[in-house]
């Protein structure tokens, strides 16, 4: 295993410290696909494990971000773990949390082939096969007109935890696990980074935006960006969510999302105003007692005893509450 050394990168906006931890392959591997696992204090262990164990593994190359999470003995844990799996695998640990869409960005820079998978840290493929449909996926596309594009392989509840603190996470994930055939007819609506090839050229043209910062949208953002000029395809290749939110955890993520929201709107307001949610969001931002309504909407929407459906549709209306406050 080799020993952590150091790496200063500059960019545009700041000089970033990063700590680099390579396994004994990642010097002599030639990647055809490299997977960009960003992480914040999550151990990517079993991540890199099944990843490892898929066909044409050897053919790619795991790059997991820690995003400044300076949790030291996970990192240990994750630097053991790929020492023993059968595949290159570079760690890398930032010095300062820098944001989910510059976590992105940092990942990517790592990249040495021209196609790139990012997949969360809380995904899990779901067949042997993953690496190599991706790849097959590519090959495909490898004609001068059409290389630089998107494809989206989809995600799935398939072998999510089904524990009731959880229910609510699931109830709001199910609308978003779709065949290939259902998202095709809407391409750009549903790209998603939890689980996206993407070719390098398309990420130098359009970055992630790293003005978004907390959680959410940023990936909204650079999809409407990135689907004006390259082509977006749309595969099933599912990725599972093993990494639910509790209804606490879940909301707080919403909570954050405000900023970001407003963020879009101001970027792509055409876009944007097509969107259900923003159309609420601007309908109840004059609603009487709103305050009150939004308290009642998240006390309900955390409530056990009452039926998932309806706890759903109140933390639907919550979230409006919420980007009303914004707008």
């Amino acid at each position: 295993m080799h020993a952590a050394k150091l790496l200063l990168r500059k960019d545009a906006i700041l000089e970033n410290f990063e700590t680099l931890h390579d396994n004994v392959y990642w010097a002599g591997a030639a990647p055809r696909i490299s997977i960009a696992i960003p992480s914040y204090r999550q151990d990517c262990s079993d991540l890199i494990d099944a990843l490892s164990r898929c066909k044409a593994s050897a053919l790619a190359e795991i790059i997991v971000y820690d995003n400044g999470g300076k949790d030291h003995a996970l990192l240990a844990r994750m630097e053991q773990n790929a020492g023993n799996v059968r595949a290159a695998v570079r760690i890398v640990s930032s010095w300062q949390n820098r944001g989910r869409a510059a976590a992105r960005n940092a990942a990517a820079a790592h990249a040495r082939s021209n196609w790139i998978l990012f997949l969360d840290a809380d995904m899990s493929p779901e067949s042997p096969d993953f690496i190599e449909t991706y790849l097959d996926a590519a090959d495909r596309l490898e004609l001068p007109v059409l290389a630089p594009a998107i494809i989206v392989g989809g995600c799935s509840l398939r072998f999510s935890p089904t524990h009731r603190k959880f229910a609510l996470h699931r109830w709001q994930q199910a609308p978003e696990c779709l065949s290939a055939e259902h998202r095709n007819e809407a391409p750009g609506r549903y790209v998603v980074s939890s689980n996206l090839l993407v070719h390098k050229s398309v990420l130098e043209a359009y970055p992630f935006d790293e003005g978004f910062s907390g959680w959410g949208w940023e990936d909204t953002d650079w999809a409407l960006n990135a689907q004006k000029e390259f082509p977006v395809f749309h595969i099933d290749n599912s990725a599972t969510h093993v990494g639910l939110d509790d209804d606490q955890a879940l909301i707080a993520r919403y909570a954050r999302s405000g900023a970001n929201f407003a963020r879009l709107v101001e970027r792509h307001p055409e876009a944007v105003a097509a969107m259900p949610l923003y159309r609420a969001a601007r309908a109840w931002r004059g609603l009487p007692f709103r305050r009150a309504f939004k308290v009642l909407a998240r006390l309900l929407a955390r409530s056990p005893l009452l039926p998932v459906a309806l706890r759903g549709r109140c933390l639907k209306a919550w979230r409006v509450l919420v980007f009303a406050e914004v707008l």
